[in-house]
Formats: structure tokens, C-alpha cells, sequence
């Protein structure tokens, strides 16, 4: 008697089991359905109103919510028209991959991140105060971009970056400050060419495309193998006209003229969101994440570590609000608040010229290649100017924020600086720039 109970237990425990593991696998199935939903509504929206055109990717633990292209233009001829076979060029997002090269050679012994630059350029300027590690982290000292150029920027060997890189000068000390350099990643890429004797992008090839089964990533320069198939063509708004701009332009570099694919970045992401790497890329948030842009392009790629998801969004149109969008995505997959995107009619309001005044001046933004912007106050506006030409009129939005135009979300925001004085956070493209008054 006692056998049979023991018996009828254990096959009670299995039914159970069994039954709890429908009921999680039931459960897992409905939250991915309602995340696509939130998702696909979100940039739905966002391509309604005419702010997205591209490629959408997201998962969580490790199952693909959505993977899907939205097009402005459902004619498949168009110049706009894209699928999720598309490749899209990263630009910036090939930093990441760089710094993954980076953590990669160092743990395998052929690097050390604390060495000075001296030991591969030995007569850089400052080089011996210079790690590779500051390149990394943007506190090298070195500007933005290249300086005094003579030359169209596309046609620089590595070797013609380097001497250029040689003749800037320092912004600061470094290891003091922190400033975005393209300039310092142009030496990352140098230092990878010198430590494996191929070009970054043969080196991305060989021990990142190829191993992580990347096969619809590439590089336009640089690389034995060819295998661009299907490229998305940048686009830009000139006035009311969406237009095609070139992907290549004569003022980059093409060091690093790397493209991909949503499902190919997603790949990326789940290699470097795995240890060693995850705690060596991540930042104070749990998240590894990289930005990319041009001339109509804009690019993000995403890990959150702590809730185990991904995103990627590559757009070919240059109007999406894209700081906006990245908090928006992480917001959904977090189940947080968020807002779906909606047209904008924003409503100004009459200031005094006892404030407009207050925000007269000069601002200098850094991350623009140290771009200026003059305001002035004009019959009760703040007009803005750059080299000495009239860009804009300003409506006022609240005593500190100012748009241009009523149907776009970019202002210029005035921050009091805590110095009897301001700083102007502009909005452009959909991120946000600082402006430190003169």
C-alpha cells in the first residue's frame, strides 16, 4: 500500500511539473506578444508621423520580439525602401568594436591598455602621457576631429591620419578632462593595424565578423572580402523634401567605414554582454551601448545586463528623435512608462526682454567641433546667429526653452550655470548638445 501512495505522489509531482512548465512557457510567450505590440506600436507611430524610416530589432532573454522594417515609401523602388536584410553603415557604433578588440588583446596577453602610445607611434606629440586606455575613454585630450586638413579627409592613408593626429592640439591634460575624440579612436584603429598587421577593418573580418557568424558585415575600404549586397541609402530633409545624400562622404575617414544588419549587431551584442567582456564594456548602469551617425543615418545598438534585453534601431532618415527614441525602447522593455509618439503643435508664449536678455551671447559646443551660436535679442525675440548669418527666430516655450518650429521637438534649453551666468542645451537630430557660454 505504502508503494503505490509513494507511487501516485511522484506521478501527481510530474503532472505538476509539467503543468507549471506550460503554464511558464504560456507566460513567456504572452509577455514577448505584448512587447511586440508595445514596440511595433511605438515606431508605427513614429513612421506615421513621418519621424522613422529603417530597421527595428529587439529580445529579451535571449527571444527576439521583433524584428522589422518600416518604410515612409512602400514603393520597393524607392531610394527609402528598406528590409531586415538591409546593411546599414554604423559608423560610430564601430568604436564598441574597437574597444571589444582592445579588452580582447589584452586579456590574451598582446596588449595592455595602460601602455602609452609611445610604444606604437614613438614620436607622437605628449605620447608618453597618452595611454591607450584614454583613447578608449575619450580623456586623451585630443579633439573631436582632424584639424587643418588639406586634403579631402576620405582619400588619408592610416598612416596620413597619424601625422595629422601628431600636429593637434591638446584641449587639456591628459587624463584630466573628458571629451568625445574621433581623432583618439583613429589612433585605436591604428594601434589594432600595428598589433595584428592588418587593416582594423581585415581585423574586425577575421576575429569578429567571421567567428560570430556576421556574414552580412563589412567594410567599404580596407577589406579583401566584398560582400556589400544590399546597402540603405542615407536620406536627409531639405526644407518639405526628404532627399538622398551620399553615404560616403569627402570629410570622413574611411578607417573604419564599417556596415551591418540589425540580426548581425544583435550577434555582437549577445557575444560581449557575456563575461569577460560584459563588465569590462558596461557602464555604472549595467548597459554597453554605442551611437552611430551621419548625413542621414542614425544608428543605436543596446544591452541592459541587469533586465537581459537588446535593441537596436538603424534609421536611413536622419529626422528620427533619437535620444528620445533609445529612453522610449528601454522604457518599453522595462515595462515602464513611456509615451507613443504623437505629432507636436507647441504653443509659445511672450517674455520680456528683462529674460531674452539674460541669454544674449556666444556659445561654444564641443561636440560640435566647437561650433558657435550667437544669440541676440530683435524686437522682442532671441535671434540666433552663426558666423554672423541669421539662422533662426526663436519662440519662446516656457522662460528657459525655445523652438523654431512648432512641429519639431528640438529647443534650446538655457541652464543656469551656477555662476551668475548660462549654458544652452540645444537640441539637434533628436540629441541633446551642450553650449558653454564665452
Amino acid at each position: 500500500m505504502r508503494q503505490i501512495l509513494t507511487i501516485l505522489l511522484l506521478l501527481i509531482l510530474l503532472i505538476s511539473c509539467k503543468n507549471e512548465g506550460k503554464k511558464t512557457e504560456v507566460d513567456s510567450s504572452n509577455q514577448t506578444e505584448k512587447l511586440n505590440k508595445k514596440v511595433d506600436e511605438y515606431f508605427s507611430a513614429l513612421n506615421k508621423i513621418g519621424k522613422f524610416n529603417g530597421v527595428v530589432l529587439a529580445s529579451k532573454n535571449d527571444t527576439i520580439i521583433i524584428n522589422r522594417a518600416y518604410n515612409l515609401n512602400q514603393d520597393k523602388s524607392s531610394t527609402m525602401y528598406v528590409t531586415t536584410e538591409s546593411q546599414f553603415d554604423i559608423h560610430s557604433v564601430s568604436k564598441l568594436m574597437a574597444h571589444y578588440l582592445i579588452e580582447k588583446f589584452e586579456i590574451e596577453e598582446r596588449i595592455k591598455k595602460s601602455e602609452s602610445i609611445r610604444k606604437y607611434i614613438p614620436d607622437f606629440p605628449n605620447g608618453n602621457k597618452i595611454t591607450i586606455e584614454m583613447l578608449l575613454n575619450h580623456t586623451s585630450g585630443l579633439p573631436r576631429s582632424l584639424e587643418r586638413v588639406k586634403e579631402d579627409e576620405i582619400n588619408l592613408s592610416s598612416e596620413q591620419i597619424v601625422e595629422y593626429a601628431k600636429k593637434q592640439k591638446l584641449l587639456f591634460e591628459p587624463g584630466t578632462e573628458k571629451q568625445y575624440s574621433n581623432v583618439a579612436y583613429e589612433l585605436v584603429y591604428f594601434v589594432i593595424e600595428e598589433v595584428t598587421n592588418k587593416t582594423f577593418a581585415q581585423c574586425l573580418a577575421d576575429e569578429v565578423f567571421q567567428p560570430l557568424g556576421m556574414k552580412n558585415s563589412g567594410a567599404h575600404f580596407h577589406l579583401k572580402e566584398k560582400n556589400l549586397k544590399n546597402l540603405a541609402k542615407n536620406h536627409e530633409k531639405h526644407n518639405t523634401v526628404i532627399v538622398q545624400v551620399n553615404n560616403i562622404l569627402s570629410d570622413e575617414l574611411k578607417t573604419a567605414r564599417i556596415f551591418s544588419t540589425a540580426s548581425d549587431l544583435n550577434k555582437f551584442l549577445n557575444h560581449i554582454k557575456n563575461e569577460p567582456y560584459a563588465s569590462l564594456l558596461q557602464n555604472k548602469s549595467d548597459v554597453i551601448e554605442k551611437s552611430g551617425g551621419s548625413d542621414g543615418i542614425r544608428v543605436e545598438i543596446y544591452t541592459n545586463l541587469e533586465h537581459n534585453y537588446n535593441f537596436i534601431f538603424l534609421a536611413n532618415y536622419e529626422e528620427v528623435p533619437f535620444q528620445k527614441t533609445v529612453e522610449d525602447f528601454a522604457k518599453i522593455l522595462e515595462n515602464k512608462p513611456y509615451e507613443v509618439p504623437k505629432e507636436l503643435n507647441r504653443q509659445s508664449i511672450e517674455l520680456s526682454n528683462e529674460i531674452l536678455n539674460k541669454y544674449i551671447g556666444t556659445y561654444s559646443f564641443a561636440d560640435m567641433g566647437n561650433l558657435e551660436l550667437t544669440f541676440k535679442v530683435e524686437n522682442k525675440n532671441l535671434i540666433v546667429y552663426q558666423d554672423g548669418e541669421q539662422i533662426a527666430t526663436l519662440k519662446a516655450e516656457s522662460e528657459i526653452t525655445f523652438f523654431d518650429d512648432p512641429k519639431e521637438p528640438e529647443s534650446f534649453e538655457f541652464i543656469d550655470n551656477k555662476s551668475g551666468s548660462f549654458n544652452v542645451l540645444m537640441g539637434w537630430k533628436g540629441v541633446k548638445l551642450k553650449g558653454i557660454k564665452k
